[in-house]
């Protein structure tokens, strides 16, 4: 066993986490109409997929690598819808500053949805397996103890991005209106309306 894999995972984990995609666009709202424990507690849900296909690819469980790699079109489909859906819903909701409740039930229910979220792509796993081979450790399923030490590298780095990117976020909430907020979700919903048609081209094409 060697440490030195824990702060590699870290690394890893924040690299793969820190490009903006739908789910950091929904981890950033939650943070500034929310506050900033409720932007981290969903980032957690993304966090945790990522450290379940880092455990996937570091395992060497090639078989469930080809698997997904078979159904990545059906996997993308299903997350474009689910980025539609949610845009839909952000675009037409009109949120009020005195009603925003920061609960543990909308929460878990928030992190529930970035956690199958991020689980609907698939190039997630594949991009994991490219990093570990382009370092040297495509061989880590042969000592269980490295591959679990990157895998909890990998959700520990995660986190501290969604850790960073919610408390920053935060940080730029004050004064915020009625009208800013419905901006916000109106920005937001626009975004994963371009993420999800971007899916559906790619496939298509």
């Amino acid at each position: 066993m060697s440490l030195i894999y824990l702060p590699w995972g870290l690394l890893i984990g924040l690299i793969m986490s820190a490009p903006v995609g739908p789910v950091n666009i929904i981890c950033i709202r939650r943070a500034m109409t929310k506050g900033p424990k409720n932007g981290y507690f969903v980032g957690q849900g993304a966090a945790l997929a990522d450290g379940l296909y880092a455990a996937l690819a570091a395992f060497g469980l090639t078989g469930m690598t080809q698997l997904i790699n078979t159904y990545n079109g059906i996997l993308q489909t299903i997350g474009a819808i689910a980025l539609f859906v949610i845009g839909v819903k952000l675009w037409l909701s009109h949120p009020h500053v005195d009603d925003v409740e920061d609960t543990f039930k909308d929460r878990m229910k928030a992190a529930t949805g970035t956690f199958f979220l991020t689980l609907t792509n698939p190039l997630i796993i594949l991009g994991f397996v490219a990093i570990f081979v382009g370092l040297g450790f495509g061989d880590m399923g042969d000592n269980l103890a490295n591959a679990a030490l990157i895998s909890v590298g990998v959700w520990l780095g995660s986190s501290m991005w969604w850790g960073i990117i919610s408390f920053a976020s935060a940080r730029i909430k004050r004064n915020l209106s009625d009208r800013h907020l419905e901006n916000i979700n109106k920005v937001s919903a626009l975004i994963l309306f371009f993420f999800a048609a971007l899916v559906i081209v790619r496939n298509l094409l």
